[in-house]
């Protein structure tokens, strides 16, 4: 025992020797994700029809469309087209500038005709790492150095989970949203305290907003609790100048964002609004007809509850006139609200429905390995998974946890707000606006998710959810090991 005891130490000692914590998390999370991502048999997610856009206004294509297995099996190589695609899409995402990237190295290293997945792979890991290493300098700040280490292993086991990390292997935006949050967050940490140089912090900011709010139209509303996490700035800054900048920097998001609204089609609308009708508002009701006729539609509709769009069969033809008239054209995001509003226990029940895929974070009907290495179609990975499983295992399936969270959270961080303006301590304050705009984003992912495709694809749609909840965990983790909850050890 004593033996063992004295190589624990003398490991502990060569750590703190040679490697930092920040830099511990870095290559931990490296090397178990190179681990799940690069060595065989590789995992990645598979597509779940959404590749199309994306691949069509990229150059790519399928090249085996005929025998593609779509969610069944995880894919990792698409043909690169030789020819200009004159019938491309207005697909627009910032994830696009991640995947031009990935396919300018493949033809460097690779090849020109075929695309190899894992090189969007490496692209986003070497992108992530940086965001790693920043919001670990940042938590562990004036730590003592065995909590350094104790809270580096919690954010590679947090943030290095697989759940997160297979996401890398896919052509879906959410890794581009989380990447991007993680240099929101990691650069408010850093900048802040560590190494206060706000001209960074800035630039970050403005360049992350853009990656993060870009990646998706479902990610537009999230503007709102990034301001609010933006405004807690105004507690360091000394100079007009300085408050001026980050005033330009808040409007520069919002007009671009607004912007962007407008000028962009959804290209999913009609998808979207049918699953968030037929498999949102009517379904969990025991009258669908009668929900219809309230809002002014056929209540035959009501025919379609719990139908997907992409079912070969339904009792009214998805394409047809008739449904374009009958049901979009009566309906729509607005008309949903107001039934929502209504009918508020419709509303219940979906969010209720909505923690219980919250814990998945990676689609369950999608596949992780490739068919040649698959035993069964749709088979799942099932390593570095530990986080995500304990969470499944023990963390309530009610939404009311959430608002509970909520709740507590914002007593927590009220008070040390409240001790910051008493002690003029400016980290206190502006934390409180981190972990607010922090929990605002996380509800209204929520929000966004039932309102935007009903129970389609939670898992997805409920990603940024799952990420705000688990930095909000490791910022309070972090207050806690810091011994910094309700007051700041530095001189401020």
């Amino acid at each position: 025992m004593k033996h063992s005891w004295s190589k624990i130490k003398d490991f502990f000692s060569f750590l703190t020797r040679y490697i930092s914590p920040a830099l511990f998390a870095v290559l931990v999370v490296a090397i178990t994700t190179s681990i799940l991502l690069f060595l065989p048999p590789i995992n990645g997610l598979a597509d779940n029809g959404d590749y199309y856009n994306v691949l069509n206004v990229n150059g790519l294509y399928i090249h085996n469309p005929k025998t593609y297995q779509y969610g069944d099996y995880f894919q990792n190589q698409y043909g690169i087209r030789q020819y200009f695609n004159d019938t491309g899409t207005t697909y627009l995402s910032t994830s696009q500038i991640f995947i031009t990237l990935a396919i300018w190295l493949n033809k460097l290293f690779y090849s020109t005709t075929v695309f190899d997945l894992r090189f969007l792979g490496i692209v986003l890991l070497a992108f992530y790492l940086p965001a790693i290493y920043l919001i670990t300098k940042g938590l562990v700040f004036k730590m003592p150095l065995k909590r350094q280490y104790v809270m580096a292993f919690i954010v590679t086991f947090i943030l290095g989970d697989a759940t997160y990390m297979i996401y890398f292997q896919s052509f879906y935006p959410e890794t581009t949203a989380f990447i991007a949050l993680l240099y929101i967050v990691g650069g408010l940490l850093y900048f802040t305290r560590v190494k206060k140089n706000f001209f960074m912090l800035f630039s970050l900011l403005l360049i992350g907003s853009f990656f993060f709010l870009g990646a998706y139209r479902y990610y537009y509303g999230l503007t709102a609790g990034t301001v609010v996490m933006l405004l807690g700035l105004l507690a360091y800054l000394k100079t007009k100048s300085q408050k001026l900048t980050l005033i330009s920097v808040i409007v520069g998001i919002i007009v671009s964002v607004i912007t962007i609204t407008f000028i962009t089609p959804d290209l999913t609308y009609e998808r979207d609004v049918y699953h968030s009708m037929n498999r949102g508002v009517l379904y969990t009701v025991d009258n669908p007809g009668a929900i219809l006729k309230e809002g002014g539609v056929n209540p035959q509709y009501g025919l379609l509850k719990n139908t997907s769009y992409y079912d070969e069969f339904s009792p009214v033809p998805i394409h047809s006139e008739e449904l374009t008239e009958g049901l979009m054209g009566k309906t729509g995001y607005f008309w949903i609200i107001l039934s929502y509003l209504n009918h508020p226990d419709q509303l219940n029940k979906l969010l209720n429905i909505a923690v219980q895929d919250i814990y998945l974070v990676k689609p369950n009907e999608l596949s992780n390995y490739t068919q040649q290495d698959s035993k069964t179609p749709q088979e799942k990975t099932n390593i570095f998974m530990g986080y995500n499983r304990i969470k499944a295992a023990f963390f309530p399936k009610s939404f009311g946890f959430y608002l509970l969270f909520t709740a507590v959270m914002l007593v927590v961080y009220g008070i040390g707000f409240y001790n910051g303006l008493k002690k003029k301590q400016a980290w206190l304050c502006f934390r409180f606006f981190v972990v607010f705009g922090g929990l605002i984003n996380m509800l209204l992912t929520f929000l966004f998710a039932v309102w935007y495709a009903g129970d389609a694809d939670f898992a997805r749609h409920l990603f940024l959810a799952a990420v705000f909840f688990d930095l909000l965990i490791l910022l309070f983790i972090g207050d806690i090991l810091g011994k910094r909850l309700w007051s700041e050890e530095e001189n401020e």
